[in-house]
């Protein structure tokens, strides 16, 4: 199993949807089984996936307090951990708790292709428990200038996760996503300073804000059900596409 923690400390940059989107994207693949994680106390991932995310049986709270976890199935390829505001005080727990998450899904390898870890918009234990758990790190960003100024705290992050706790850590890529549009001149020099800035570790593909991606999660449908044939499904088709690539060349 591959797992990857989609993060970034900054909100509001896309976090949530694009993991939603991956995921289901990912399991739509035949023979793929994808399993996707909200480890965020908001639980936004979960109301993704579910309209009432109080009939949710399973918590990614009992993975941080030594409990047996039992994935919910969305579709035969697509398994998810839900969460709520309960998860809030493993932040305040001993530092142990972010080496729980990683021995709960090293239980669960064999069983799913590919774990998406949709992480909480701050640093702390949840966070670290995420990088520490995971394979490599996807960055969604906006194209806004105190987005891109938190980019070299996450990266000096990721460096210290490497050193002291998860050595086999790697960026997978940035992403932009949510490019507006309406500030062209603004948006194309920040992009052409990100692109100097991190080169290849840019995405190609970008992804488009549209009120279609907005809506499709409240309805519980990826942007590929919810209008297949639109330009936000080509582009996250795009995204999906080129994050197996990477991850088939090593990251």
């Amino acid at each position: 199993m591959i797992t990857i923690a989609v993060a970034n400390q900054k909100g509001g940059v896309g976090k949530t949807t694009l993991s939603f989107n991956l995921a289901q994207i990912l399991a739509g693949r035949k023979g793929i089984k994808v399993l996707a994680i909200d480890n965020d106390p908001q639980g936004n991932l979960t109301s993704s996936f579910v309209e009432n995310p109080a009939s949710v049986t399973t918590n990614i709270l009992a993975a941080y307090n030594d409990r047996p976890v039992q994935p919910e199935w969305v579709t035969g390829s697509l398994a998810f951990l839900g969460a709520d505001i309960t998860l809030a005080p493993v932040a305040e727990r001993d530092f142990q708790v972010v080496f729980k998450l990683k021995e709960t899904l090293e239980v669960m390898d064999g069983q799913f292709d590919y774990c998406i870890i949709d992480c909480l918009p701050s640093f702390g234990h949840l966070h670290l428990a995420a990088l520490n758990a995971a394979d490599y790190v996807l960055i969604p960003v906006k194209l806004a200038p105190y987005a891109l100024a938190g980019m070299s705290d996450l990266f000096k992050t990721l460096e210290k996760a490497r050193k002291y706790f998860n050595p086999k850590l790697k960026p997978l890529g940035i992403v932009i996503n949510q490019f507006d549009g309406r500030r062209p001149v603004m948006e194309r020099e920040l992009e052409e300073s990100l692109r100097d800035t991190y080169c290849d570790m840019v995405f190609k593909a970008k992804i488009n804000k549209r009120i279609r991606v907005e809506e499709s999660p409240v309805f519980q449908k990826p942007i590929t059900r919810y209008d297949p044939k639109g330009p936000a499904a080509r582009e996250f088709r795009a995204m999906a596409s080129e994050f197996l690539r990477r991850l088939k060349n090593g990251g």
